[in-house]
């Protein structure tokens, strides 16, 4: 059991935590904020936006025509990848296909005299077979108000002769020469060098 003065110092030491408990949480509820400082920044006028130019500038012109020329051109490679690939592959299976696939890609009178060759054309009897694929297109020549162009692509062609595993590989370049019928380039020739 404890004694009398052990009890009294138990309860002073509880009787003094309390307080100073109570006495935090009063300082910590009821102290003051922090004031919180905002800035602003001063009011500018804002300019007005300067208004467009009704005529286009000399640099707008010039954009314009170089984008119309680069999406020329782009047409003219497009049709040129197009058309050598498919003319320049040909299997003594597909009968001519290859040709018949681009008609459609050539002026009237190259289409004309090609079809005409189709006619007439008879294919090997061995196995013959050629994949072409482009690697370059080179614009030589384009004169969009003449209407004519000339284009060189260099191509690689896998050549089957005789079996279809007896291929070779060789490197060859086709030159096209276009002109334009109602508005689209079509192939008026087609060489291969």
């Amino acid at each position: 059991m404890m004694s009398p003065k052990t009890r009294r110092n138990i309860l002073i030491a509880i009787l003094v935590a309390l307080a100073l408990l109570i006495a935090f949480l009063l300082w910590f509820f009821l102290r003051p904020k922090p004031k919180t400082i905002v800035i602003v920044p001063p009011v500018v006028a804002e300019k007005p936006l300067p208004t467009a130019p009704t005529k286009p500038t000399v640099t707008q012109e010039k954009a314009k025509k170089e984008q119309a020329v680069r999406t020329a051109s782009a047409s003219l490679q497009s049709a040129s990848k197009t058309f050598a690939e498919r003319y320049g592959s040909y299997s003594t299976e597909a009968d001519f296909a290859n040709l018949t696939d681009v008609l459609p890609l050539m002026s009237a009178s190259y289409a004309a005299t090609t079809a005409k060759y189709i006619e007439t054309a008879v294919s090997p009897k061995e196995y013959y077979g050629v994949t072409t694929r482009v690697i370059t297109v080179k614009i030589e020549a384009e004169d969009d108000a003449a209407g004519t162009a000339q284009v060189t692509l260099t191509t690689q062609r896998e050549e089957a002769k005789g079996d279809v595993q007896n291929v070779t590989v060789k490197y060859q370049d086709l030159v096209l020469s276009f002109v334009k019928e109602g508005g689209e380039w079509k192939v008026g020739n087609a060489v291969w060098k």
